[in-house]
């Protein structure tokens, strides 16, 4: 084999592997983000693609192999186009640099972008639907409203079956936890009403739990509320985590409550 053609295989040799390091380095780019900051605006089948072409064409111990290897003949090859005088490219160096920056940039775009967008279609679906389900179930929402209202233990029961009727209507909704308001020694405070309810059938008796609330998320939101301030239906989503939060107030006959539905979302909506 000519000295030419082995410096050209040399030289392709070590642009198809920094082309391959730079693959990875990208990849371990997206891994940081979306694992140190608990997200994914990725769907479950691009996420698994997304995994299992990073796990299969790169890993550490092969990159660093094949760097050795590659610079080893790199610089037999350096030296052989010295011999046949022929020039290096300028400014290729940079030129791989610059494009890494650009990539680099407009992966970690497309994933912030990605997260925000995902976030806002999915609490429009969730709206959507438990509007649509409130709106056919309007005779349940005052029945909850008149069980709150009466204080006994089994109606609680009773509540905590219809929010589970409810939260089951249509697949895309989360979970529903009922929320309502009482006094304890005098000062307002908030229970929350699920599936799972501390009822004992046999003694009749109802453990009410206490809805913890978040500041600056929904404690302000609940304080107005109950009282009798008439407020709208609040959405938050957290950046990580990816959680999401949608209180409904219901202004019922004999008493208010907030239907809730939350859900940690780990899938986001870009790909497939």
């Amino acid at each position: 084999m000519k000295l030419e053609t082995k410096a050209q295989i040399a030289g392709a040799t070590l642009s198809l592997l920094t082309f391959v390091a730079s693959l990875f380095l990208l990849g371990v780019l997206v891994i940081v983000l979306c694992v140190g900051l608990q997200i994914n605006p990725f769907r479950e089948t691009t996420t698994a693609f997304l995994s299992t072409a990073f796990a299969g064409l790169i890993g550490v111990a092969a990159v660093l192999v094949l760097l050795n290897v590659a610079t080893n003949v790199s610089l037999i090859a350096d030296a052989k186009i010295s011999e046949l005088k022929i020039e290096p490219r300028r400014g290729l160096l940079k030129r791989w640099a610059v494009a890494f920056v650009f990539v680099a940039a407009v992966i970690v775009g497309i994933i912030f972008v990605g997260t925000y967008f995902s976030k806002q279609r999915y609490l429009a679906v969730v709206h959507s639907q438990a509007g649509e389900i409130l709106r056919q179930n309007g005779t349940l929402l005052d029945e909850i409203s008149r069980l709150l209202a009466s204080g006994k233990p089994s109606d609680y029961k009773r509540v905590s079956e219809i929010g589970n009727f409810l939260e089951s209507q249509r697949a895309e909704l989360p979970q529903l936890t009922i929320i309502y308001s009482g006094k304890f020694e005098g000062k307002l405070a908030f229970y929350g009403i699920n599936r799972f309810i501390s009822y004992d059938s046999e003694k009749m008796a109802y453990s009410p739990t206490y809805f913890t609330c978040t500041q600056n998320l929904d404690c302000e939101y609940l304080t107005r509320f109950f009282p009798g301030e008439k407020v709208d239906v609040l959405q938050k989503s957290a950046f990580r985590d990816d959680q999401f939060f949608i209180y409904i107030p219901i202004e019922g006959k004999e008493s208010r409550f907030v239907l809730l539905f939350d859900r940690r979302n780990s899938y986001g909506k870009i790909g497939s």
